[in-house]
């Protein structure tokens, strides 16, 4: 599914024949879901989601596939998993949950007890990703300011 690009047909392809195989493209979702990598299995949503499920949501002009993190009254908070920010999308706006993928020529559902795991250890170590974000941040802010100055220092 692109976080980038319009699928015209998803939504009608999903329905009629209750289940769309595509790839992500995009880095927010890794590294479950590698950049044009991996083959993702959706069914259209039969009910609610629950927590750690991974939705896929209409976003203006294009779908997006991040993971629920809460449940609420009428809307999911749902996240990336290479993401700092949450989401707040309204349940209808979601069309979609990921069933399965390809990791390496094997199919992952998500059922399976190692992913169950995967998304659940994720979820928990996710202000590390937010510090390593924050650290490459500054890093880059440190390196542009340090090339700013010598680039002056050479010309005086």
């Amino acid at each position: 599914m692109s976080n980038s690009e319009r699928f015209d047909n998803f939504e009608e392809l999903l329905q009629k024949t209750g289940e769309y195989v595509t790839q992500v493209r995009g880095v927010s979702m890794f590294p479950m879901l590698r950049y044009r990598k991996e083959p993702v299995l959706i069914h259209p949503v039969t009910g609610e989601l629950r927590s750690y499920d991974v939705a896929v949501y209409a976003k203006t002009d294009r779908y997006v596939v991040h993971r629920v993190l809460e449940v609420r009254d009428c809307l999911y908070v749902i996240r990336g998993d290479n993401c700092i920010g949450k989401e707040y999308v309204p349940k209808g706006d979601v069309r979609g949950v990921v069933v399965g993928f390809c990791r390496f020529g094997r199919y992952i559902p998500v059922e399976n007890t190692l992913y169950r795991m995967y998304a659940h250890v994720w979820v928990a170590i996710n202000p590390l990703v937010r510090l390593v974000h924050r650290c490459r941040s500054l890093a880059s802010a440190v390196k542009r300011t340090f090339c700013r100055l010598c680039l002056q220092e050479r010309q005086h």
